[in-house]
């Protein structure tokens, strides 16, 4: 089917419009999903269509240089809301001197049509290959998202593909914005697609974003950044399904900070506040990247070691104790000693061994330390384990 291109292209316009500004006006009342970006390029890329809707009618500077650079910008702001959804530097310069390169290039071939088009598809071409390598690179958990964007920057570059052909097999001709033919018809379509692809995903993008910020959230603990109750907790019931169901040793320490509540007197809460990230910080730094650390209440800390001996267990906890000990908390200029005790249960888990026991016994043997003089590591009998 061969459609009139201009009016295609003003039906391309309106579109993005219409979501740029649904996008512009969401964006203004919630910046932190960055859709003010997205809403931008699907503006620029309204305003780019209907250049090209008046071509043969308007001067070429308008709807071919002008247009062209739109489209380029469009693309900029696309990759700019990119790394702005994800969260990370934005390579600003990169990003918008390739529009800027655009315009001044294509004024200076505005008279020729050949080396025109193939400037032109091909400065889209590098944009569209370069939101496929960006939203490829560096993720951290690939959906949705980034296969819209992935398979519109791949569409994307198909349809500006059948431009380069044209200009190879010499029937650039066939591919100006005022001809309507099955080629441009198929083009323009390809156009639309990856409009509301590149728009949707980046979208998307924002909305798991959003959303892994709320679950990173609540699944951690708002002072010390470590995993909150609930999530150790959680954590505790697959890694003791886990070592239950392969046979391998866990180890499950109670960890209380000794005298806490005299630090709160001398120092203040803020102090005592500093001391329980402080102690965060040095046990994450000597963790291994399988242990789980969760606050379990106040000063009490879960700490879960899955494929770990009672002799490794009781040697690490050892060493962490005395690398608290050796590293005291700063705060207001005053140096703010450590210790802390620990229970200690540690054993391949039976068949009726459960996170409530396992606790349970792990806190029987953090009372035991506290009663030997504290700063110590108690080790649980093994009277619950299979």
């Amino acid at each position: 089917m061969i459609a009139h291109t201009p009016t295609l292209f003003a039906a391309v316009a309106l579109v993005a419009t219409i979501m740029a500004f649904c996008l512009l006006l969401v964006g203004q009342f919630n910046r932190r999903d960055n859709l003010l970006l997205t809403g931008c390029g699907l503006l620029a890329h309204a305003l780019a269509y209907v250049c090209y809707t008046v071509y043969g009618h308007a001067p070429l500077w308008l709807s071919y240089g002008v247009g062209n650079s739109l489209l380029s910008l469009a693309l900029a702001f696309y990759s700019a809301s990119l790394f702005r959804v994800r969260e990370q530097r934005v390579p600003w310069r990169l990003v918008f001197s390739i529009p800027a390169f655009m315009l001044v290039a294509l004024m200076l071939l505005l008279d020729t049509l050949e080396p025109r088009m193939l400037l032109a598809t091909l400065v889209l071409m590098l944009q569209c290959s370069l939101i496929f390598y960006w939203a490829r690179r560096h993720v951290e958990r690939p959906g949705r998202a980034h296969l819209l964007l992935e398979i519109g920057a791949l569409i994307s570059l198909i349809g500006l593909g059948m431009r380069v052909l044209a200009v190879i097999n010499g029937t650039a001709v066939e591919m100006r914005y005022d001809t309507s033919n099955l080629k441009q018809s198929i083009s323009v379509a390809i156009g639309t697609v990856t409009v509301m692809m590149y728009s949707i995903g980046l979208v998307l993008m924002a909305k798991e974003r959003s959303e892994s910020r709320l679950q990173h959230l609540a699944l951690r603990d708002v002072l010390t950044g470590t995993y909150n109750r609930r999530a150790i907790l959680e954590r505790f019931a697959l890694e003791l399904d886990s070592a239950r169901g392969e046979q391998h040793s866990l180890a499950v320490a109670m960890i209380d900070i000794d005298h806490f509540k005299r630090i709160n007197d001398l120092y203040g809460h803020l102090a005592g506040d500093e001391v329980l990230c402080h102690c965060v910080r040095q046990l994450q730094q000597r963790l291994r990247q399988g242990d789980s650390l969760g606050r379990y209440g106040g000063e009490e800390f879960l700490l879960l070691l899955p494929h770990t001996t009672r002799d490794g267990a009781m040697a690490a906890l050892q060493g962490l104790r005395e690398a608290i000990a050796r590293s005291p908390a700063l705060f207001a200029g005053n140096e703010i000693a450590l210790r802390f005790s620990v229970g200690l249960w540690c054993a391949v888990p039976g068949p009726h061994d459960s996170t409530a026991g396992l606790l349970a016994q792990a806190d029987a043997a953090l009372y035991q330390a506290k009663a030997a003089g504290r700063n110590t590591v108690h080790m649980a009998a093994l009277l619950g384990a299979g």
